[in-house]
């Protein structure tokens, strides 16, 4: 029979583990513009407390669900002409090699057709009628509607989109985005709040990251100790075992 105390600890470690994974990532993303830390949720003491009294499983730690936080980052000025950030809700959409993909982080620039691609990855910026081309050298003004113009030339419109469940979003890499399911409402949004030459920032906080981490630390170190002692307990009741 499994020692229920052990399930305990060894779950403690994995569920920790699971969080510790997620904290490092918002660390190392923690200065990319666009980025959306992820976090993992972890069925509350109470609900296992509550499982416990009416015996219906062991009291251990466990990953319930994932999400990801989207909320706003800072905007932050660049003074690129070809940086764009939202001051609202919505993504900008890029095709990727999939299909649509959506964004926050708004670093654009022009590749030798005159596309406005991303930065990060290449991918074009979708306009009303498709990636947006323009002449290379020339002054481009975006206004708060997502209109492209060169001087008076109205040459596109920046497609911004929002999804209804964004829990139906899957993570290329916690700056791009996927939808999960072919069924995911995704709607225009009619009048974006797009703003030139800034950028937004991650909405992740490394001091928050560096507090958690501590946390979580200590937590570790609890639960490392939790299966050590019941070790060395079950150890010592085996000798004394065969002793008698």
């Amino acid at each position: 029979m499994t020692d229920p105390i052990l399930q305990i600890g060894k779950s403690g470690l994995d569920t920790t583990e699971q969080k510790v994974k997620a904290l490092t990532n918002k660390m190392v993303n923690a200065e990319v513009p666009g980025f959306k830390g992820n976090d993992v949720l972890i069925r509350s003491f109470p609900l296992e407390l509550e499982a416990a009294h009416k015996r219906i499983e062991s009291q251990q730690p466990q990953i319930e669900d994932t999400y990801y936080d989207y909320t706003s980052g800072t905007l932050m000025p660049t003074g690129n002409q070809l940086d764009l950030a939202l001051g609202g809700k919505g993504f900008f959409v890029v095709l990727a090699p999939w299909g649509e993909a959506y964004t926050r982080d708004g670093r654009f620039t022009l590749d030798s057709e005159g596309r406005l691609i991303s930065t990060a990855n290449s991918y074009p910026l979708m306009g009303k009628n498709g990636p947006i081309i323009v002449t290379p050298g020339s002054k481009i003004e975006i206004d708060q509607y997502g209109n492209v113009m060169i001087g008076q030339t109205l040459v596109d419109s920046i497609r911004v989109v929002d999804i209804a469940d964004k829990k139906q979003l899957d993570s290329v890499n916690g700056v791009l985005f996927k939808t999960a399911s072919i069924n995911s409402i995704i709607t225009e949004v009619p009048s974006p709040r797009v703003v030139q030459g800034y950028v937004e920032s991650s909405n992740t906080s490394i001091v928050h990251v560096m507090t958690e981490l501590v946390q979580l630390s200590r937590l570790y170190n609890m639960d490392a100790k939790i299966i050590s002692t019941r070790e060395n307990i079950m150890s010592r009741a085996i000798e004394m075992g065969k002793v008698q």
